[in-house]
């Protein structure tokens, strides 16, 4: 068994291609716990996490505008040109 302040050995890992050329890696450890990151891509925050049923769901949304993560909704500033719609 490993110590506390060991890292659980990686057992399995796989890469998704995502849009935007962007990878989804999840990563497996012998423990059981698994490891989930985006690559590639704006930073992300976790907008829900729940238990439905036998399942973990886990959702992320781009995290730019900080709060607004919550509405799921981000509004690109790189992309203004001074007018609101």
């Amino acid at each position: 068994m490993a110590a506390a302040d060991e890292r659980p050995r990686e057992v399995g890992k796989q890469d998704v291609p995502l849009s935007g050329g962007r990878t989804l890696r999840v990563t497996e450890y012998a423990n059981g716990s698994i490891r989930i990151a985006v690559k590639t891509g704006s930073p992300y925050v976790i907008t829900s996490l729940e238990q439905i049923d036998d399942e973990a769901v886990l959702k992320i949304s781009p995290g730019r505008e900080g709060s607004s993560a919550h509405k799921n909704w981000v509004h690109d500033h790189s992309a203004d040109d001074g007018e609101r719609p």
